[in-house]
């Protein structure tokens, strides 16, 4: 049980420390703050305030198994998403 918790812990204290530099590189200085709150707070209202919902009805329509489907394709078109970003090593916005 150690090991795969070991390596999940990797993986997210590597997305972690650069995550904001990636970020920064992203968007001009005069839009960054909008450019990192905005969608953040779109994607956690649209994502992170429906899940309890869609749980709940997925349980109360007996279909459980359905909500690991629903955040699959979340994992999954977040996944695209990534890939389709610009190499901010190649196109940085920082200034």
């Amino acid at each position: 049980m150690l090991l795969p918790l070991s390596c999940a812990r990797y993986h997210c204290d590597g997305y972690t420390s650069v995550n904001a530099v990636v970020k920064a590189e992203l968007f001009p200085a005069n839009v960054r703050a909008l450019g990192f709150g905005f969608p953040y707070a779109i994607a956690v209202s649209l994502f992170g305030g429906t899940a309890e919902y869609i749980a709940l009805d997925f349980k109360n329509n007996d279909h459980q198994e359905w909500f690991y489907w629903y955040v699959s394709i979340c994992i999954a078109l977040s996944l695209v998403l990534y890939i389709a970003m610009n190499d901010t090593g190649k196109h940085s916005k920082i200034e």
